[in-house]
């Protein structure tokens, strides 16, 4: 209890103030550590852009107000054919290759490959990433580069922003594929803890040095084992090389901080775009993806509100059927997109 002196209250003051400065200390410490470890990671690091290029087809550029957007091209006839890769701490067009050339081998159509900006060819900005960016992104590109309706593949979350502009924009689209869709799942995609660790350790660089401890080889193949294909063996070596590759560039930490978030995924889109899209829409999910990373037990539901226009095939695969399943799933494609 105070006497009423002058120099008891004094005291007392400083026993409360003394907590939090030993707090903001210990932060400010953190952040200096951080930016410090931050630094020296960078220093090793290459500013890109990535070579070789993800695939055998020319490069070209989208300019947007935040930096520029790259797109492989490769020029032919008839119906374009657009693939469009998902969002991931690696994610780039390379995702899309076992397609991309069994169409360039298969087909004269003229083919496209998007990379979001924040992946692969295109710029990485140190922005705020949100899902309006890539929503104009992509309207962009089918408006000012893609001629005429095109046939478009997209996998995991490019998914939801392919389905939402098919919705808006039908006109843009013949028909579309969506290869293992997000947020198909019971729960939802977002967690607030994970938003505020996530951010929260952004200021401090802890973040950044998490990322890069995580987007080496050996890591990166871990994920794919446990959370995307169905065994071991079914992952690709050089999916992980070019994943490694690409994840490992000045920069490439900044969109996956938001995709890790959980900023990225659209609102209720299963019920909002899938249910409602008016083009012929096929949905490719696997037969049994209880070993991988997403749910789908909204499938069914979804494909009753929309029979006209959605339809579900399962296919013993994982994630990513363009890789370990690329026998069952062409034929299926080959059908679909024929029609």
């Amino acid at each position: 209890m105070s006497d009423g002196s002058p120099l008891s209250s004094t005291t007392e003051k400083n026993q409360k103030v003394w907590p939090w400065a030993v707090a903001a200390g210990v932060t400010a410490g953190a952040a200096a550590l951080g930016k410090t470890a931050r630094w020296a990671r960078q220093q090793t690091l290459p500013a890109g852009p990535l070579s070789p290029p993800a695939l055998d087809a020319e490069v070209e550029t989208l300019e947007m107000m935040e930096g520029n957007a790259r797109f492989y091209f490769r020029e032919g006839t008839g119906r374009p054919l657009v693939f469009i890769h998902s969002f991931n701490a690696a994610a780039s067009s390379f995702e899309m290759k076992p397609l991309f050339e069994s169409a360039a081998d298969l087909t004269r159509r003229p083919l496209f490959a998007l990379d979001w900006l924040g992946f692969g060819l295109s710029d990485r900005p140190d922005i705020r990433y949100r899902p309006e960016l890539f929503q104009r992104q992509l309207r962009r590109f089918m408006n000012e580069h893609v001629p005429g309706a095109a046939d478009v593949i997209a996998l995991s979350l490019g998914g939801e922003y392919a389905a939402t502009l098919a919705l808006t924009a039908p006109f843009h689209f013949n028909r579309l594929v969506l290869l293992s869709p997000t947020s198909l799942g019971a729960k939802p995609n977002s967690s607030s803890l994970r938003y505020f660790l996530v951010h929260g350790t952004a200021a401090t660089g802890g973040f950044e040095l998490f990322f890069y401890r995580l987007a080496q080889r050996d890591r990166i193949r871990s994920f794919y084992e446990r959370q995307v294909f169905l065994t071991p063996d079914d992952v690709p070596d050089e999916l992980v090389d070019y994943a490694h590759l690409t994840a490992n560039v000045k920069g490439a930490h900044r969109a996956p901080r938001y995709f890790v978030a959980g900023d990225l995924f659209l609102d209720e889109v299963a019920r909002n775009a899938y249910a409602k899209v008016t083009v012929p829409t096929l949905m490719v999910i696997p037969e049994k993806p209880e070993s991988t990373v997403q749910r789908f037990e909204r499938v069914k539901h979804t494909q009753a509100r929309n029979q006209q226009y959605l339809h579900a095939k399962r296919l013993r695969s994982g994630l990513m059927p363009q890789w370990d399943a690329l026998d069952r799933l062409q034929p299926l494609l080959t059908d679909f997109l024929s029609k």
